[in-house]
């Protein structure tokens, strides 16, 4: 079956296709906002047209959906003869198309039409005409019990931005109120202002709404009676193993057609098929934002590839590309992708300290990190300033958590060091850049050579281009040229400069050719400095992810582990690789479970080598790499996760392998000592009159931490 006769399938009634999102000059002939003046509420139509939108024409999923007001909005009525009018619908849109005004207007008109029946019926329940303290007492009791829409997203971060686009949506409605339930906050202070307060709308996590629902009765009651479900993402959720969830959540509301039920996916794959026909009524409407022929949302943005030569080149290639970026552009905004948390923590704080050093802004560049072992509240802080952040240079050092769906405005390139989880998950990466009209971006990923079956086999689709590693180092070096003899009078002007404590202001690098020229040597001497059981931690991890994706990158697993191993040497400078036991080997499905084994093993890497070949060479390329293209050379995110990740280094490794039998090793997790945060991040107080954000700590006392001193590395 073709995947459009599929689609079809799922929605027997209805369909509405949309074309995808037209040229900036076409966009004057888009419907205006202007047109639902007299189809939804005033305050709600205000708030988009007004303060704090300011909006006048609809995007492609917006003009496809809310016209469908004011009938989409209508309470459920059982129909006498006849056929129901549709109130389900099932929505095709990519990221970024505006689909959250598309699903939060219908839900915030739905609420107020809810409450108004709630009123009238319980008027006509105590055998009265009319009543308006009875009324408004009805109404008043009806919000504070019952949800009206429940919204599930993928991640704290998503949940959140929706959270707070629903509060500027409704800040013209008196009294309507948004609930926030993610994991990494507190589930006391969640219930707490829940029980106290309206129950308009809620937005949450999988993990956190099925941990409500079946160990908070008050929130299992409510839901049992809500109105509205909206499933944001939906492919993602599934991507990231929450059908159960989903299954287990829907059991709990209203069965069709007395739950009203929305369904946003950027795909429609098989399983959002099933998840459809379980959660929509039959008599659904499809719409359809994304046209088969349309080019991907990725496809204007320039996206470059290298495979390095050997692990040994990963620092400074990732150095040059930044140090790229920021001699490029006069703000500078990256993001940084890692495939791990552990990963993620130890290269925050590399860059962070190689940056001062070997980067154009120097001490100038800020750098942020976000991945699921930080508390939620610091995610937020962090989220929160770097979106803000308008400097000169900025990066954002982050694992998944930041992938999809939030919005960064201004990031000029995005790097993804390692393999990401799918060719999906590549793409939405990329989609991170781009954004503003004023952005053109940049894209680009960088693997090791056993990685490069993901570039051969995943990314066939993607108009990757290759970079080399001494191509990239050609580039830096007549950028570092011009900029030391045009270098803005600012930047000259910055040198010497004194605080007003009489200490050094951080100084951009310049001239910055010398410093460009001894990046090896910094590389190495910082390396020296690095605990070396923090890299055997960051090993660990990798081999748990990497050794799951070996049939993707086309490899045996016993190449993976030789792979990350010599990663340990050549980029982290270790003088030999960490032991790894055969049990924990045994674990992750190495035959025997041996590290040297052969035994005739097919996860042996000297199986198909040749003598004097690494096991990696030659592999994982569906065709020889010189031929592919153009001289080409060279689980889930759970939201129950929480807490601050600690790491630390020491002054000297030899002195550290000398004391190791006198004490304990420490690891990410000794909290008393090491911590990933950044002290120039920390929130400060102001503006407490406006409407407070769930994302802004500064306006919740009641939800700020002390943020942990940064670490680094001894003087």
């Amino acid at each position: 079956m073709s995947e459009e006769a599929a689609l079809k399938e799922t929605a027997n009634s209805q369909q509405v296709t949309e074309p995808s999102t037209l040229p900036e000059a076409e966009e004057v002939d888009r419907a205006s906002f202007a047109s639902l003046k007299d189809k939804i509420s005033l305050p709600t139509w205000t708030a988009i047209t007004e303060k704090p939108f300011h909006l006048k024409t609809m995007s492609p999923v917006q003009e496809a959906v809310l016209p469908l007001l004011p009938q989409l909005a209508e309470p459920f009525v059982e129909a006498g003869t006849g056929k129901r009018p549709a109130r389900d619908l099932l929505v095709r849109a990519k990221t970024g198309t505006g689909k959250t005004l598309a699903f939060l207007v219908p839900a915030v008109e739905a609420r107020l039409k809810a409450i108004e029946a709630a009123g009238n019926q319980g008027v006509q329940d105590a055998g009265l005409v009319q009543d308006k303290k009875l009324e408004v007492r009805v109404q008043r009791v009806y919000a504070r019990t019952q949800i009206g829409t429940i919204i599930i997203s993928p991640t704290r971060e998503l949940a959140t931005q929706i959270a707070n686009e629903a509060m500027r949506l409704t800040q013209h409605h008196d009294g309507f109120e948004v609930r926030l339930f993610i994991g990494g906050a507190s589930k006391v202070r969640q219930m707490r202002d829940f029980m106290k307060g309206r129950r308009d709308i809620v937005v949450g996590t999988p993990g956190r709404l099925r941990d409500l629902l079946e160990n908070e009765p008050e929130f299992t009651k409510a839901a049992s009676q809500a109105n509205m479900l909206v499933l944001d993402e939906a492919d993602t959720l599934l991507d990231m193993g929450f059908r159960d969830d989903l299954e287990a959540i829907i059991n709990y509301m209203p069965k069709q057609p007395l739950r009203q039920t929305f369904m946003f996916s950027a795909t429609v794959s098989t399983e959002i098929r099933q998840i459809a026909r379980a959660a929509l009524d039959k008599n659904h409407v499809f719409i359809d934002c994304v046209s088969d022929d349309a080019p991907p949302t990725h496809a204007h943005i320039p996206q470059y590839h290298t495979v390095l030569p050997n692990a040994g080149e990963q620092l400074p290639h990732l150095l040059r590309l930044l140090a790229h970026d920021q001699l490029t552009n006069e703000k500078s905004k990256i993001i940084m992708f890692l495939p791990t948390t552990k990963m993620t923590q130890l290269f925050a704080t590399v860059i962070r300290q190689l940056g001062a050093t070997c980067l154009p802004s120097g001490k100038q560049t800020k750098i942020f990190e976000i991945h699921s072992k930080r508390s939620q509240a610091l995610r937020d802080n962090t989220s929160r300033d770097f979106r803000n952040d308008k400097s000169r240079a900025s990066i954002l050092i982050s694992s998944d958590v930041s992938a999809r769906g939030i919005d960064y405005p201004g990031v000029t390139r995005v790097i993804q060091v390692g393999v990401p989880t799918s060719s999906d998950q590549y793409i939405h990466r990329v989609g991170r850049t781009g954004r503003g009209m004023n952005t053109v971006g940049r894209a680009d990923i960088v693997l090791l050579p056993w990685e490069v079956g993901f570039v051969t086999w995943q990314l066939t689709h993607i108009p990757l281009k290759p970079l080399t590693t001494n191509e990239l180092k050609k580039q830096v070096t007549e950028l570092a040229k011009t900029y030391d003899a045009t270098a803005p009078l600012e930047v000259k002007e910055q040198r010497n400069v004194l605080d007003r404590r009489g200490y050094p202001m951080p100084q951009p690098i310049w001239p910055y050719s010398p410093a460009h020229e001894k990046f090896n040597e910094s590389i190495t001497s910082f390396v020296e400095k690095i605990d070396e059981e923090a890299v055997k931690e960051v090993m660990m991890s990798n081999l748990g992810y990497y050794i799951g994706r070996s049939g993707d990158l086309r490899v045996q697993r016993n190449v993976v582990v030789e792979g990350v191993k010599d990663w340990t040497v050549k980029t982290m400078g270790l003088p030999a690789p960490p032991y790894v036991s055969p049990a924990f080997l045994a674990k992750l499905g190495l035959a025997g479970g041996g590290e040297g084994r052969n035994n005739g093993s097919r996860d042996s890497p000297s199986s198909f080598s040749r003598p004097g070949q690494r096991s990696w060479e030659g592999r994982g390329s569906q065709r020889s790499w010189e031929g592919r293209g153009s001289q080409r050379s060279d689980r889930r995110s759970d939201d129950r996760e929480r807490g601050d990740s600690r790491g630390r280094f020491t002054n000297d490794r030899h002195d550290r392998r000398q004391q190791s039998s006198e004490r304990d090793r420490h690891s990410f997790s000794d909290r008393d000592q090491r911590s990933f945060s950044d002290r120039d991040q920390r929130p400060q107080f102001s503006e407490r009159d406006r409407r407070p954000q769930f994302s802004d700590r500064r306006q919740q006392p009641y939800e700020r931490e002390r943020r942990p001193r940064s670490f680094g590395v001894a003087e």
